[in-house]
């Protein structure tokens, strides 16, 4: 009798240690992050664009943003974004995230820039939501990070792992270079849309509140392209599954009698933002651009 509990109690320890290992793959591995992509020269029978949609869908996701003034909702925005980490770290846009309580949009007052609560949701394509938490943002180049709540469903006391999207680093766009994006349009759920670059880098010019010209501070690349309301935050993927930008922008037709024309911040200004967080370290994903790409 003893002997059969013995026995019981070293498979059930034997079942445990399995279901760790499985569970912590990845912690202590190797973080090439090439085993998060198929190259496209290795597959056959599907066109560039399913490739970039299965290696990435996973990846992105629609984000949900409520706002409130005194515990109550007063607005609800509709976004996208992307996994960054394996420990759930999102990129989007700060503008889909941030919201102030003097005018109530995401451009504060000269007086008070005091930041509404608010509750995000991150949604990915299997329709599993999590919570997530805001933890950083940059104003300028319009950029946000949000950390996704989430536990082990096997073991509470381990991070949930996700599959994040790869930053590529040392790349050199180029006109009419074809990319895509994986975003949430009017909040309809993740569409893959097929976009070209019309033009790999600019500073655009505005005008202040004294109607001077000024040139934004950071570099944007210009798309062409299926770009809508609810496609900030999504990621500009390449032919290799590969990040090269981040939408944060369409220039509205009804304004500028202008369609099909989208803005990216690129991966540069991306990892100069995540860089400078301090109050978490980030361990994003980066790899060279492929050469002759």
């Amino acid at each position: 009798m003893k002997k059969r509990s013995f026995v019981s109690i070293l498979l059930i320890l034997s079942i445990v240690l399995v279901l760790s290992l499985t569970a912590c793959s990845g912690l202590f591995g190797n973080s090439d992050p090439s085993r998060y992509y198929i190259d496209i020269g290795h597959v056959e029978d599907a066109s560039v664009a399913s490739i970039v949609a299965n290696n990435s869908i996973a990846s992105c996701v629609r984000i949900i943003t409520d706002f409130k003034r005194n515990d109550k909702v007063v607005a609800s925005s509709a976004s996208s974004g992307f996994v960054i980490t394996e420990d759930g770290y999102v990129l989007t846009n700060r503008h889909c995230v941030v919201r102030y309580y003097s005018t109530g949009t995401d451009i504060p007052s000269q007086t008070d820039t005091t930041c509404m609560d608010a509750d995000y949701y991150v949604v990915f394509a299997d329709n599993i939501q999590y919570t997530a938490t805001l933890v950083d943002w940059c104003s300028t180049a319009d950029l946000a990070v949000l950390k996704i709540n989430a536990k082990n469903s096997i073991f509470p006391f381990l991070s949930q792992k996700f599959q994040p999207l790869v930053l590529e680093t040392e790349q050199e766009l180029y006109y009419g270079q074809r990319v895509y994006t994986i975003g949430n349009p009017e909040n309809l759920g993740l569409m893959l849309s097929e976009l070209m670059i019309s033009m790999p880098s600019v500073r655009f010019r505005k005008k202040d509140e004294n109607d001077n010209i000024i040139e934004d501070s950071f570099i944007s690349t210009v798309l062409d392209g299926n770009i809508n309301h609810g496609n900030s935050g999504g990621p500009v993927i390449n032919v290799y599954s590969r990040v090269s930008g981040i939408i944060y922008s369409r220039i509205d037709g009804s304004k500028n009698d202008a369609y099909g024309i989208g803005c990216a911040v690129p991966t540069s200004e991306i990892i100069s933002f995540l860089d400078s967080i301090k109050s978490v370290k980030i361990n994003y994903l980066t790899t060279p651009a492929p050469s002759g790409n």
